[in-house]
């Protein structure tokens, strides 16, 4: 009897065992507090809802993570934001294509910060360039993603100080082929097979999801995939897109509230109540045609994008219920599987034709107002802005990333949108104003330097009342700021004193 009795109490014990390793929220936020980098509960719930934590595991109806790994992200987002003044979208990418433990992003933020930031004998602009550089490295700005533990950290210091060079009062960061260089990287050929390809596509740098608690899949690829050309989107970046876009639209559209169905000109309530969710993909198509093309890589289906769609069903309400099926808001993301599948990037942008056919799909009801938001995950064509499908009963915004944080909105003003355009827009109202504080911020680091203020906003496609926002946080933070209005133009400058 000693034998099976001692063999279930050591798989109890093992069991318990794995379960310790898991900690609450309230847990977090204690031990986090000790450890020097607080974070609260309601911050752990923020970070989750925008897409910058994974959703956490459940232990019976307990929300957790696994110890290590969440205190080690969390100790990462804090440097990445107050040592390093990075911003969510940033912080965002960084983790949604975090390959390894995040212990090894938080050990190299810290040695970056204590041994090159703070103690380090380079110049306060050579500084800036090497931070700008580091973070450039993780997020892909300068062609390819490196993992944090794979960035040398001595060789990058050492081409910023010898060839970033002044001109004027600007100081000059060295190009991106020699901080490349320096990391052993090289910038990749364009493939002779893409040679016909549309212009380049704006590499994300806007939306992610953390990859699991516990792991993130490596993307298994033939060796042309892994320096991808210049401008090309990856397989992982497309789904990165992707997760994040019908994310942001299904928090964005909880909060709209009511929505107005132009077909009969009134406004309906848009709450649990009174709409129902739709949630489908393309997952099953995915797979056949990975089939078709014999490539068997799970690492690959998990990093791919799956065409998805989240829907809501908006009914009006009457004394018995749910009645007739009013408005439906709908958001879709199309991207070009099958060069994904083939060589885990795409340069082609989507078509008119491209939109035309995702729209098909949605099998378009008379008597029922329609409006849909399509993300191509590789950018639009611009046939396909001009060619915005439109219908008695159909609103279409087609949409694309910006390549900077952002993402560009395209369709055709009407008053008939009553607001629900908004919530195809990914990025929040705050995320805006904190791009283009980084903005504002970056242009005016050479003393004497000036910015035109209306061409920020056109330059980045901000409103003027959140430049305006973000030009007051900076003017009452910085007393070296001044505006001014030269030729009745607004100019934003940097003293020289």
């Amino acid at each position: 009897m000693s034998g099976p009795h001692h063999r279930l109490r050591s798989i109890g014990k093992t069991l318990q065992d794995e379960e310790s390793r898991f900690i609450g929220y309230a847990e977090i936020e204690r031990k986090s507090k000790e450890l020097g980098f607080g974070m609260s509960v309601r911050t752990l719930r923020f970070y989750v809802d925008e897409g910058i934590l994974p959703p956490p595991k459940k232990v019976g109806k307990t929300p957790v993570y696994e110890e290590e790994w969440i205190l080690n992200v969390l100790l990462s987002i804090h440097l990445m934001k107050t040592r390093f003044n990075r911003s969510l979208t940033e912080i965002r990418v960084i983790l949604g294509t975090m390959q390894e433990p995040p212990e090894r992003l938080a050990d190299k933020l810290s040695v970056l910060y204590e041994d090159f930031v703070r103690a380090g004998s380079l110049k306060p602009l050579e500084r800036a360039g090497l931070i700008d550089a580091f973070f450039d490295l993780l997020t892909g700005k300068l062609g390819q993603i490196l993992q944090a533990s794979q960035v040398k950290l001595g060789a990058l210091v050492d081409t910023i100080g010898r060839e970033g060079r002044v001109e004027g009062e600007a100081w000059l960061p060295p190009a991106p082929e020699s901080l490349l260089a320096s990391q052993g990287l090289a910038p990749a050929a364009p493939a002779e097979a893409d040679a016909g390809a549309d212009a380049a596509a704006p590499v994300e740098a806007g939306a992610s999801v953390a990859a699991s608690a516990t792991e993130a899949p490596a993307l298994a690829a033939p060796s042309s995939a892994l320096t991808p050309p210049e401008g090309a989107i990856t397989a992982r970046q497309a789904r990165i897109q992707e997760t994040a876009y019908v994310g942001r639209f299904k928090a964005k559209f909880e909060r709209l509230g009511r929505v107005h169905c132009p077909l009969d000109g009134k406004g309906y309530k848009a709450g649990p109540r009174e709409h129902t969710f739709v949630k489908k993909d393309r997952s099953s198509d995915v797979i056949e045609l990975m089939k078709r093309l014999r490539v068997y890589d799970r690492s690959l289906l998990d990093a791919l994008p799956l065409n998805e769609m989240r829907e809501f069903r908006v009914q009006q309400r009457g004394l018995f219920g749910r009645g007739d099926l009013k408005v439906v808001v709908s958001a879709l993301c199309v991207s070009p599987i099958e060069d994904l599948v083939r060589q885990r990037w795409s340069k082609r942008k989507l078509t008119a034709a491209d939109a035309k056919r995702a729209l098909e799909e949605l099998e378009l009801k008379d008597g029922v107002f329609h409006y849909v938001g399509l993300l191509s995950t590789t950018g639009w064509q611009l046939d396909g802005p001009e060619q915005i499908p439109t219908r008695r009963n159909l609103l279409a915004c087609l949409v694309e990333s910006r390549g900077d944080g952002a993402w560009k909105l395209h369709y055709v003003p009407d008053d008939a949108w009553g607001g629900v355009e908004t919530v195809f827009d990914p990025e929040t109202e705050e995320e805006k104003v904190e791009r283009v504080r980084g903005a504002m911020t970056h242009q005016l680091r050479p003393k004497g330097e000036f910015i035109i203020l209306q061409n920020l906003c056109e330059d980045l496609d901000v409103p003027r009342h959140l430049v305006q926002t973000a030009l007051d946080q900076l003017l009452e933070e910085d007393p070296e700021l001044a505006v001014m209005t030269v030729g009745g133009r607004d100019i934003l400058k940097r003293s020289r004193l």
